[in-house]
């Protein structure tokens, strides 16, 4: 399983660094792993590239360590130390990803339309239109 660190394990508080997980993080992470999962965290704080640029950061040597050592700390500071923290280039395998900004997608004929859509909602782009409340005939 990877988890997204950012409004997902902690609050979103970029660049920040909160040491308060969300709620149910911990217990439920215990649950997981209890069950034989493994979980490893991934976050765009370990990422080498700037998201805008797509380059390679100058500084980045030094801020993934940082950031490294502080996701490292606050996982172990709340009894975690069994979750694993991705600190290489590219993007971890898993079974499932849990991630505050992410879409399902799954697949179906129209899959591709209704992920557009909800993309296109969530950053103010369209309106959220509702059709079991469209008036018929529109």
């Amino acid at each position: 399983m990877v988890v997204d660190w950012d409004g997902t394990a902690v609050p979103h508080k970029w660049p920040d660094r909160p040491t308060e997980f969300m709620p149910g993080f911990v217990e439920n992470m215990r649950r997981i792993h209890e069950a034989g999962m493994r979980i490893v965290i991934f976050s765009a704080r370990l990422n080498p590239h700037d998201p805008y640029t797509g380059q390679r950061s100058a500084r980045w040597e030094t801020e993934a360590a940082a950031n490294f050592q502080y996701i490292r700390s606050t996982l172990d500071a709340a009894g975690l130390s069994f979750i694993a923290i991705w600190a290489k280039e590219g993007k971890p395998s898993g079974a499932v990803y849990v991630d505050d900004k992410a879409e399902r997608y799954n697949g179906c004929a129209k899959c591709w339309d209704k992920v557009t859509d909800r993309i296109l909602v969530r950053l103010g782009k369209e309106e959220a239109v509702f059709p079991a409340f469209e008036m018929e005939g529109r």
